[in-house]
């Protein structure tokens, strides 16, 4: 199972590249407006006849990864960081769940001669947002998420499987063996286990697989499913071996990435000038605006490197503004509190910037070697 996930993720990088080697970041469209003049010319006649038939909440569907294959707004969506100036402006709006849904439902009424209008189509999905923030805020404990019930523990997860799946349904799964059944499943309704039961985000599921040392989504989807196809075919489900097997892997995976990340590393060299990735945003709407019309870029000299946890110790040149670039902004992350069993988000906003001549030690991946 684990090859076909590994395929699966080299069919998705080989694609996404195409298409962006077909649209760089310069000809990304940078409000609705004009993610709508694009679709127009872009979106093909099949489908643009579907989208103006299909309701609004299931307009996602139509397109790459939700059950069609047209991939240019999943394109938009997963390019390299900085995120697209489309991206970026829903994000400020609120937006960060339906971003498709958003930009679907105003083509589809400009293609049925409607106006779109921003702030009505936002509206509905903004309200959604605001109560999923609030459900986040308890994620680790609630039994239900986005609507959806959220197994404790093992049994329950067997429950709801049944729940699920009609008896010839599991008939079938009966004739299959273990190999067949978890590649068969696993990117379908494994994957709609992993999202919906909010292993990726975190809940009360996934803090019960973290307790028995197993943290990643597609090591426990791999368990459950596993459990499952042994609980109904009579066979001993020995979940200590397969909870052994995963973290052996991921300890495995761990090496490799330690080696890629060392080869990596060794490409900078003191005295190298390397440029910024802006990873984290960027200070000013000017310094966005100029980098992303290559006008300008932030520049650096290497002083030294601290090769025990790859970091670079880098003497700001140019920095496009006085301002100076972010290199730390912890708005996306969370931390689980193990006293109160949840995940939480900051309590106080921290953004660091780095000014022009100022020297600061930085993540390696947050540059780039100025060929």
């Amino acid at each position: 199972m684990k090859r076909c996930s590994f395929l699966f993720f080299v069919i998705i990088l080989l694609s996404t590249s195409v298409g962006f080697a077909q649209n760089n970041r310069n000809s990304l469209p940078e409000n609705l407006k004009e993610a709508i003049t694009f679709l127009n010319t872009d979106c093909p006649d099949s489908l643009k006849t579907l989208i103006k038939t299909t309701e609004d909440e299931n307009l996602k569907k139509l397109v790459y990864p939700w059950g069609g294959k047209y991939m240019t707004l999943f394109n938009w969506n997963s390019s390299e960081n900085p995120e697209p100036k489309l991206i970026r402006h829903l994000h400020k709006k609120g937006i960060n769940n339906f971003i498709e849904t958003v930009i679907l439902v105003a083509f589809k009424q400009s293609l049925l001669g409607q106006m779109p209008h921003e702030d009505e189509i936002i509206k509905p999905y903004l309200e959604i947002e605001n109560r999923w923030s609030k459900e986040d805020a308890i994620r680790a404990t609630t039994d239900t998420l986005r609507g959806i019930y959220i197994p404790k523990d093992m049994e329950d997860c067997f429950l709801q499987i049944n729940s699920f799946w009609s008896d010839s349904t599991k008939k079938q799964v009966k004739q299959w063996n273990e190999n067949e059944f978890t590649a068969k499943v696993h990117l379908g309704f494994g994957m709609w286990l992993r999202n919906n039961w909010q292993l990726w985000q975190g809940s009360r599921l996934s803090a019960y697989f973290n307790s028995m040392g197993v943290n990643h989504p597609e090591s426990i989807s791999a368990i459950i499913l596993t459990s499952y196809h042994r609980k109904l075919t009579g066979k001993a489900i020995m979940l200590e071996e397969q909870v052994k097997s995963e973290k052996e892997f991921w300890e495995q995976a761990k090496e490799k990435e330690e080696v890629t990340k060392k080869n990596e590393y060794l490409t900078f060299k003191i005295g190298d000038t390397v440029l910024f990735k802006y990873n984290y945003g960027y200070s000013t709407p000017e310094q966005e605006n100029s980098h992303d019309n290559d006008s300008c870029q932030a520049k650096g000299l290497i002083l030294d490197k601290n090769e025990k946890n790859f970091k670079l110790k880098i003497k700001v040149l140019e920095s496009c503004d006085n301002m100076g670039i972010i290199y730390y902004d912890n708005k996306n992350t969370q931390s689980y509190n193990i006293k109160t069993k949840k995940w939480e988000k900051p309590n106080k906003k921290i953004i660091n910037l780095i000014k022009i001549v100022k020297e600061y030690w930085s993540n390696y991946e947050d540059w780039e070697v100025n060929y």
